[in-house]
C-alpha cells in the first residue's frame, strides 16, 4: 500500500475547492448495485490504482431486480456479480464484498449499517466513496431509492457506527475492532454541491469500458452511452474550474 503526500503526482490530479490536501491511501467504495460504481467514480478508481492506492469494493446488493427481465434473480444476480468484478479488474480493483441484501428493497436501518460498520472494520479505509443520501430532482435516475438508502446508511455507518465501540457490540465479539474514516466522497448530488475534483482524462476510456462490461445493463444502449458519459465528464470539467478534460465530481466530507 503505497501512502501519498502532498507532493506526490497524485496531488497534481486532484483538486478540493475547500484545500484540503487530503489523499488517501486506501478506498472503500460502497453501493447499492452493480454498475453504480462505473457510473460514478471508475473514473476516479482508475487513477487511484494507478497511484498506488488500494482500492476495495463494496455492494449493498447483486443487482437482482435488474434487467434482462427473463432471467430469475438468482441467475441475474450471479451474471451481475460476474460483471461487476470484470468491470473492477478493469480498473485495478480485485477486492468485492457482497452484503447480500435485496435489490430494490435496500433500508437505511440499523441492519444495513452493522453490515456496512463491519465491512468498514474490516477493510480500514482512510477515505469512503459512497452515494449522496440527498435527492437530487435534476438526476431522478441517480435517485434511486436504494442508492439514497445506501448512502445515508455508509454515512451513518462512519459516523459514529464504525469508531465507536459502543455500536454494535457484537462486532467487538466477531474480533472486529474500531476503526475511524478520515474522509467521505459523496457521488451524484445536487447541482452545486460538489467541492472535490479528480482528473480522469487518461482514464476516461477505462470508465467507459468498465460500464460496458455490464452487459446485462448497458449492452442494450452501446451506441449512446459511450458519448454521453464523455460529455458528462467534460461537463463536470467545466464547471470545476480547471482546465482539465474529464471530470470526476464529489462533495468531500471531513470525517476526522
Amino acid at each position: 500500500m503505497v501512502v501519498p503526500t502532498p507532493s506526490s503526482p497524485l496531488a497534481a490530479l486532484i483538486r478540493s475547492e475547500d484545500g484540503d490536501d487530503f489523499l488517501p491511501s486506501k478506498v472503500l467504495v460502497i453501493v447499492a448495485h452493480p454498475d453504480d460504481i462505473d457510473f460514478g467514480t471508475a473514473g476516479t478508481v482508475a487513477t487511484l490504482t494507478d497511484h498506488g492506492v488500494e482500492v476495495v469494493y463494496g455492494l449493498v446488493t447483486s443487482g437482482q431486480a435488474g434487467e434482462p427481465a427473463d432471467l430469475s434473480p438468482v441467475d441475474l444476480a450471479e451474471l451481475r456479480e460476474a460483471e461487476q468484478g470484470a468491470a473492477a479488474t478493469i480498473v485495478g480493483v480485485s477486492e468485492l464484498h457482497w452484503l447480500g441484501f435485496p435489490d430494490g428493497a435496500v433500508v437505511a436501518d440499523l441492519e444495513l449499517r452493522k453490515a456496512i460498520s463491519r465491512l468498514i472494520r474490516i477493510v480500514k479505509p482512510d477515505l469512503v466513496i459512497t452515494q449522496t443520501p440527498e435527492r437530487n430532482f435534476e438526476r431522478i435516475y441517480a435517485a434511486h431509492p436504494d442508492h439514497l438508502a445506501t448512502g445515508e446508511a455508509v454515512v451513518s455507518a462512519v459516523y459514529p457506527d464504525s469508531r465507536n465501540a459502543k455500536s454494535f457490540p457484537e462486532l467487538l465479539d466477531e474480533g472486529h475492532e474500531p476503526h475511524a474514516v478520515s474522509r467521505v466522497w459523496l457521488m451524484a448530488g445536487p447541482a452545486g454541491s460538489t467541492n472535490i475534483h479528480v482528473d480522469i482524462s487518461t482514464n476516461l476510456n477505462r470508465k467507459i469500458e468498465a460500464l460496458m462490461a455490464h452487459d446485462s445493463q448497458n449492452g442494450p444502449r452501446a451506441d449512446v452511452l459511450p458519448n454521453m458519459i464523455r460529455e458528462w465528464a467534460a461537463a463536470n470539467a467545466e464547471a470545476s474550474g480547471t482546465q482539465w478534460a474529464a471530470v470526476e465530481s464529489f462533495r468531500l466530507i471531513n470525517t476526522e
